[in-house]
């Protein structure tokens, strides 16, 4: 049995844990370049923030899906508390740091074109590159109107905000069971500062439920549960992600290995004010747009260690790759 002690040096270990991670985080997104997200999609249009905000709802979508279970074991009638920190990032292909998306536009003072010009009022099209948020930060995004094949107007497009190769994201997990095999778990994150890309703020819940409790002879242990989570970036983004799930595991002395199939999806709302043009015009134009995720289902392979407290790691393989890793104590 732990004693009062080591209850009291595992809460210690878990808050220092939190601290260095959320701490590392602002480190993580911070810009060299001097600016934040919110500055950043003021000087530009809708399109060319779908392409520039592609990798976050990607990245931030599966990560919100990942670590929601340790184990496939509910105990039918025991009473389990456990609070944990659970840490994930997903890998970005290296087609995620840049993007292109063009437009048709009509071809006016925006574009460089004199009312006198022939071209004028005529139909052309406006092309977008660059880094995307999460791309280099040695480059700068393009944007060029084109006129029957023949660029007619250039303009600075916008930099990325911080090159990564992970998306991470970190956040407390809580999860309470033992009632007909049900446990239910949620997850948290106060609002924090998060460097250039704003305050965070998390808030999900989910609800399992173990298979053993109705059907005692399975040779191992089964649940099935679900999980919805949102997730606001600053004060323009906001992410939303649902995962369903079943999960298997077989547990030994010291360590369980489980694996699970989950169907998911995730999307991000977007709205901010358009400020300012390419040519520094004001517009105050009203952007709002959502995206969907990628991924919508995944393989998921994990295992725990017991040591009193538990250590996790899992990955899961979908359209996106996300590592996982797990603190968690209890009883």
């Amino acid at each position: 049995m732990k004693t009062c002690s080591q209850y009291g040096r595992a809460w210690m270990l878990l808050a220092g844990l939190l601290a260095l991670v959320l701490g590392a985080v602002p480190a993580l997104a911070q810009d060299d370049n001097g600016g934040d997200l919110e500055a950043l999609l003021e000087d530009v249009g809708e399109q060319y923030a779908r392409g520039y905000l592609a990798p976050l709802v990607t990245g931030m979508g599966a990560n919100q899906n990942s670590a929601l279970f340790h184990t496939a074991a509910i105990p039918g009638t025991r009473f389990t508390l456990t609070f944990g920190l659970k840490a994930m990032g997903t890998k970005l292909d290296e087609t995620a740091k840049t993007f292109q998306t063009a437009e048709r536009v009509t071809l006016d003072e925006r574009y460089g074109i004199d009312p006198l010009d022939p071209r004028y009022g005529e139909e052309g099209t406006l092309v977008m590159s660059g880094p995307s948020v999460f791309g280099s930060e040695d480059e700068t995004g393009t944007i060029t109107a084109y006129y029957a094949g023949l660029p007619v107007y250039t303009a600075e497009g916008i930099e990325s905000l911080v090159d990564l190769d992970y998306v991470p994201l970190v956040m407390p997990q809580a999860s309470v069971g033992g009632v007909m095999g049900l446990q239910a778990t949620v997850r948290w994150l106060p609002d924090i500062d998060a460097g250039d890309i704003g305050k965070i703020k998390l808030w999900g819940f989910g609800l399992s439920a173990s298979a053993n409790y109705w059907l005692p002879m399975l040779p191992v242990d089964v649940s099935a549960g679900f999980f919805k989570q949102s997730l606001d970036v600053g004060e323009y983004v906001a992410t939303d992600a649902q995962s369903m799930y079943v999960a298997a595991s077989r547990s030994f002395a010291l360590a369980t290995v489980y694996g699970a199939l989950s169907k998911e999806e995730s999307s991000m709302d977007v709205a901010y004010t358009y400020t300012y043009d390419d040519n520094g015009t004001p517009v105050d134009e009203e952007v709002n747009f959502s995206v969907d995720g990628v991924q919508d289902s995944r393989l998921t392979l994990g295992a725990t260690l017991n040591l009193g407290l538990k250590l996790n790691a899992e990955a899961g393989f979908g359209d996106v790759t996300t590592y996982s890793a797990g603190l968690l104590f209890g009883f």
